[in-house]
């Protein structure tokens, strides 16, 4: 059992390390704020449909107000590419403004093609999101690897670093840039598709399975199940999964403000939901007889009101400890079928808007969803929580009370 719990955390140590798989996660989590701040304006937009009190905006009025949230999930992609690259180019040391430049030309060579003097925007946004990882990487690497075989423009000495750092990166850009318009061109003619959409086309496999029960609920398992195991369970899948949720999270904030129904489950929000039921811990913990229970709950009250597990999962401690790490990878997998089933039956509404997850419950749930249900599944969630929790911490409790009266007795 050591070794085989052994060999997990290496495993996921090693994912969490990925120098790719960091990058994009890096990357993604360093823009988020910004899906927070558009977020903020749609729900502006949204207020005269959550308060009946409110007029309704004229279409100048609600267009304006709409004008950050376009911005950012309309050039998301454009950031991502940005950022992604700018944290996949410190992995290398190489130059952090040139790599973030010449993937962002590439990017819109591949994403925005002229046509007709215009320019096609549609995989700017957060369509373009799986472009923008294969971009930004793909970048860095070929930059990188060009610099190790000192592939580069040599000035003399007696010219200033910055004029030439800047021409140290002009046979990349060059060389890159042109390689990914060939590689547009090729894929026009050999499947009529822009390269963004036969990535797409590709994918939809994956994302389609994504929406399922059985991959919500797996994901939920792995993520609870290493942070039982000292790891961080998100970042170790982030890699993977947040290009996805925030992708889907995008297209029910676009069809929420163009008026129309919103059909991805799999969203950023979602997957918060599920996991954010942490003051159900400090709660139980201040009924228990353990001084040191007791304790623990009136510190970590407060940090988990606004859904922070941390003094939790690190105090208690629920790492390497059965009794609690059952119910926390239980409670966090079953939330999340909850969850899913309450979207997909159409109990409750599908998230549309990226609220902050410190937001505490169950105004998080309403916010995401701006249906009221959302916070009747809150409570159902909340009881569902406790009864998987009450019988492990009672155990726990008369463990650790044991523990403090054969220390005093000593």
């Amino acid at each position: 059992m050591k070794k085989l719990q052994d060999k997990l955390i290496e495993v996921g140590n090693k994912l969490a390390t990925q120098r790719h798989l960091q990058s994009i996660s890096f990357g993604l989590m360093a823009i988020m704020p910004l899906t927070i701040f558009g977020s903020i304006f749609q729900l502006i937009s949204a207020l005269p449909d959550i308060f009946p009190f409110i007029p309704s905006y004229s279409e100048t009025i609600k267009d304006a107000i709409l004008f950050p949230y376009n911005m950012v999930f309309g050039l998301f992609g454009v950031i991502a590419v940005c950022a992604i690259a700018y944290y996949h180019a410190r992995t290398y040391k190489l130059d952090l403004l040139q790599a973030p430049i010449v993937s962002l030309l590439s990017f819109i060579v591949l994403a925005a093609p002229i046509v007709d003097n215009n320019m096609d925007a549609t995989y700017l946004g957060s369509q373009g999101i799986f472009l923008a990882i294969f971009v930004a990487l793909v970048t860095v690497e070929i930059m990188q690897l060009l610099k190790r075989h000192n592939i580069q423009i040599k000035l003399p000495d007696s010219v200033p670093p910055a004029v030439a750092a800047s021409f140290d990166a002009i046979i990349p850009m060059c060389l890159i840039v042109a390689g990914f318009y060939g590689l547009s061109l090729l894929c026009q003619n050999f499947t009529g598709m822009l390269l963004p959409s036969w990535i797409m086309s590709l994918l939809t496999p994956a994302i389609q399975g994504s929406e399922s029960l059985w991959f919500c609920m797996l994901m939920a398992f792995i993520i609870a199940f290493l942070q039982f195991l000292g790891v961080h369970g998100f970042n170790v899948v982030s890699g993977i999964i947040l290009p996805l949720l925030i992708a889907n999270t995008g297209a029910n904030a676009a069809a929420y403000a163009a008026g129309e129904t919103a059909t991805k489950i799999f969203t950023l929000p979602m997957f918060q939901m599920s996991g954010v039921f942490c003051y159900i811990i400090p709660l139980l913990f201040l009924k228990c007889k353990s001084e040191r229970l007791r304790s623990m709950g009136k510190i970590s009250i407060v940090p988990a009101i606004f859904n922070i597990a941390e003094p939790i999962q690190y105090g208690a401690p629920i790492m390497f400890n059965p009794i609690l790490g059952i119910p926390w990878i239980a409670f966090y997998t079953i939330n999340m079928g909850i969850i899913w089933c309450c979207m997909n039956f159409g109990i409750m509404g599908k998230a549309v808007i990226a609220a902050s997850s410190n937001i505490p419950m169950p105004f998080f749930q309403y916010l995401c969803t701006l249906d009221w249900r959302a916070v009747l599944i809150f409570v159902v969630m909340f009881i569902v929580s406790g009864l998987i929790w009450y019988p492990f911490i009672k155990v726990y409790d008369k463990k650790c009370l044991d523990e403090e009266n054969n220390l005093q007795a000593e």
